[in-house]
């Protein structure tokens, strides 16, 4: 069985939409959130497929992600950025770190949020400063949004519309929460930096595409 390349790669299955288009796969856990969030992103000169992989921890994130690579690899299929997207919730400390190594020791970009994706909405509105339950996640934006937050399908693409204006905002804050960390070369403990979220970056990515 071949190997999909490591480095970045147009699709060999070439296609009228991209033919002048870059392209991401974001694999994701959860069903219905993350991969509606970021397939909800229309961009002329990218191409967006989001998908879920699994729910469960962070390291079965990872290594589904491995697989369903291989599988699009199989198909014909590669793209110019891979992704995956995972929480912590409530994976041990030494497993969350361990799957970010392993996604990144196999060509993946990590965008990942301790404890949960939502800490990644809330920031649209505050600066979040140290630990926060994921449990309180949903109560903070109902009071935040002024309507239920849930995670149906229907509520992500209204998420992403409701808080467009406000991404800005959140990667100012999300990286301002990221960098209060000491992230050096020599030492890095994402499973202890709660509430924090490389969601941004990967936002960043996209938003710098048209």
């Amino acid at each position: 069985m071949s190997k999909p390349s490591q480095k970045e790669s147009p699709f060999r299955r070439r296609s009228a939409f991209r033919s002048l288009r870059e392209s991401f796969l974001i694999l994701c856990e959860g069903e219905n959130t993350e991969p509606t969030y970021f397939n909800s992103f229309r961009l002329s000169t990218a191409h967006v497929k989001a998908l879920s992989v699994t729910s469960g921890d962070a390291m079965a994130v990872v290594k589904a992600a491995i697989k369903r690579r291989q599988a699009e690899f199989e198909k014909g299929n590669e793209y110019d950025h891979y992704w995956v997207v995972f929480d912590k919730d409530a994976t041990p400390s030494d497993q969350f770190n361990s799957a970010i190594a392993l996604a990144e020791s196999k060509g993946f970009q990590v965008a990942y949020s301790n404890q949960a994706f939502e800490i990644w909405f809330i920031l649209h509105f505050d600066y979040v400063s140290g630990p926060m339950h994921r449990n309180q996640y949903s109560d903070r934006l109902k009071v935040l949004l002024g309507f239920p937050y849930s995670k149906h399908t229907d509520t992500a693409r209204l998420m992403f519309r409701v808080l467009l204006d406000r991404q800005s905002l959140a990667i100012e804050n999300a990286k301002r929460l990221y960098n209060q960390y000491d992230n050096g070369p020599d030492y890095r403990n994402p499973a202890e930096e709660e509430s924090s979220t490389t969601v941004y970056q990967l936002v960043e990515k996209l938003r710098s595409f048209k």
